[in-house]
């Protein structure tokens, strides 16, 4: 389904186009999310998913690409922020090692939750 960031009101589909409204997109979202982040997604599942990327099965992906998807996509990053993420990972052929990248967040993670 496409979502409109238009308003339509209280969210309802005005003009039949299969569309909904910011208003009534965003409970869905945030419950989605929510149900999402009580599965307690591990490193593991994380590494799957970047695995998907990885067509040489080498366990490396290219960092030009992965910050391409970063920046462009999702929960969008803006460049110092991936540079800061990738910092001591990167080898000298451009390339990621996935499994590193997800332990150095995961910790990071871990880091930020204790200072709450």
């Amino acid at each position: 389904a496409v979502v409109s960031t238009q308003s339509t009101g209280d969210g309802i589909d005005k003009d039949h186009s299969k569309r909904i409204g910011f208003r009534r997109f965003l409970p869905v979202f945030e419950t989605v999310k929510r149900e999402l982040d009580a599965k307690n997604t591990t490193q593991q599942d994380y590494i799957c998913g970047l695995s998907e990327f990885d067509r040489d099965v080498t366990g490396l992906l290219y960092t030009a690409d992965l910050r391409a998807n970063l920046i462009r996509r999702g929960e969008k990053l803006n460049d110092s922020e991936v540079t800061e993420m990738f910092k001591g990972l990167e080898d000298d052929k451009g390339m990621i090692r996935y499994k590193d990248l997800v332990a150095k967040l995961h910790e990071t993670s871990k880091l930020l939750e204790m200072q709450q």
